[in-house]
Parts: C-alpha cells; structure tokens; sequence
C-alpha cells in the first residue's frame, strides 16, 4: 500500500506568521500532500520568532478541505488537559475531522520547560503526567460525564459537549529508540512517531532495519495491526536515487507515513519551492 505524505516544519522566524504557513498549507494540498503538521514550542534560539502552534492550525483548518493536520507533538505535561481536550475537540470539529492529535515527552533543549516557573523538568515526572494526561482526555473526548482522581490530576465535570467528530480521535505518540518505555505507549495509540538518532544535521532517511524493531515492539506490546508508523526526513537532501527505493523498503517494514521535514530558520521561499514540487514517489 502506497503510504501517506505530509510536510513537517516549525512555525519559526518568518514562519511565525501564520498567514505564510496558510499558504503553505495551500500550497501543500493543491500539489497533492495529504497532511500538514507543525511543531509545538514555546520558544526556540535567542531572536527567533514562534507562533502559537493550534490558533496556526485553526487557520490551516479554515483553509484547506483535505489534509490531515496537527501538532507534532504536544508536551502534554506542560498542558491542562481538560484545556487541551477542549481546544483539540474544537479544531477536529473545525477541520471537519481531520485532526492527529501528536503527543510525547517533549525536551528542554530550548527552555520550554525549565524557563518557566511550575513545570515539571525531569524527564520521569514529565512521563507521569503526560500518561495520565493523555488517560483524562481520552475520557473528556468521549463527550461523557467524568470522574477522574489521578495523582497529578482530578477531574470532576458533566460531558464535555460537543465533543471531537472523530471516534477515536487519533493520537500518534513519539518515541526516540532504541528508548523502550515510550513505545508502551504508542502502542495503546492509533499512532507512532519514531525519532531515531542520526548524528548532527536534518534527519534523512531512517533504517528499514530500525524501523521493522519498532513495529515488532509495538505489536508486542499489544498495539493494533494497522497502526500507523510515521517517518520523517528532509526529503529535498536526499539524492533522488536514493529517496524512491528508500521510501518503498520503508512502507515495506511498516511505514504509513512519510514527512517532509524542514527545519527552523528556512526562508518561506525556501520550503515553498520544496513543497511545489509535490510529494516525492515510494518506489
């Protein structure tokens, strides 16, 4: 099966402008993508604008028909989860269901936790909260009377109404492997987002090898046959003969998804002109 192509970039420096990602959103479905994500930070490099991820994706929604679309990922400690699961109920029933909700750990490279009072920093809290996080607003997105008692969090509310057009409303959750931990938790999602470390520069493309592990622990952990398994990569830097074959051994192992990754800093112009030439051929 022929798998799915999405583009993947921060709304970082000049496209901190939420008009530019519209357009290319725009851009992306007109050449034949079929979903559009972006990051979820706070903050990035000193003098580096960044927009607000979901009111970014509300516009996105309001100006496409087609694509799926999403914030790759959301640190959920560092969200209320009754907020998120109102604010993510909303935009899938903007978009007209067609919302991935995009969940992990998150990191503090930048300070999107350690510069702000009240955040959870290490890493094993930031997992506890995110788990019973993500347990909340399952059961606040399924539009019925709640009564939750966590050790983080309680929750005591009649149905959140309305509640997302989606039944479920698919989650993809990070990992980075070989980490284990995190994939017994993709493996209770309708997704998995594998990082896999490559050394410094753009992430390219992942080893078929790497990625037929990560489907084997998931499926042993219990995670549902047709899962689905997202891969990211800077499609423009890698060599044309390269990319096709690479891609087709990907879906071969499991892939279901392949994005196309840009990177902060990169002009509009830039990834524009990437996005123009349309999604890339597995094969």
């Amino acid at each position: 099966m022929a798998p799915s192509f999405g583009v993947y970039l921060p709304a970082f420096g000049e496209l901190a402008e939420p008009a530019r990602v519209v357009e290319l959103a725009r851009i992306a479905e007109g050449t034949g993508f079929d979903g559009f994500f972006v990051w979820d930070e706070l903050v990035s490099e000193p003098g580096m604008a960044v927009a607000d991820s979901f009111v970014t994706l509300a516009a996105v929604a309001t100006t496409s028909t087609r694509l799926r679309l999403g914030a790759l990922v959301t640190p959920l400690a560092r969200r209320r989860p009754w907020v998120f699961a109102r604010q993510t109920a909303t935009l899938d029933r903007l978009s007209g269901g067609r919302l991935v909700v995009g969940i992990g750990l998150g990191d503090d490279e930048a300070g999107d936790f350690s510069a702000f009072s009240g955040e959870a920093v290490e890493p094993r809290l930031r997992g506890e909260r995110l788990d019973e996080s993500l347990e909340l607003c399952r059961r606040l997105w399924s539009a019925t009377e709640v009564d939750f008692d966590g050790e983080h969090f309680s929750a005591h509310v009649p149905a959140f109404l309305p509640g997302p057009l989606q039944d479920p409303l698919p989650v993809w959750a990070a990992c980075l492997w070989p980490h284990r931990r995190p994939l017994a938790r993709a493996a209770r999602c309708e997704g998995c987002f594998p990082l896999f470390e490559q050394g410094g520069g753009p992430p390219l493309l992942p080893r078929p090898e790497e990625l037929a592990a990560v489907r084997r622990e998931l499926i042993d952990r219990g995670a549902r046959p047709d899962i689905d398994l997202v891969c990211r990569g800077a499609t423009g830097l890698i060599p044309p003969d390269e990319l096709g074959p690479g891609l087709a051994r990907l879906v071969e192992v499991g892939m279901t998804w392949w994005l196309d990754s840009h990177a902060p800093g990169e002009s509009f112009a830039e990834v524009a002109e990437c996005l123009r030439k349309g999604p890339p051929a597995a094969g």
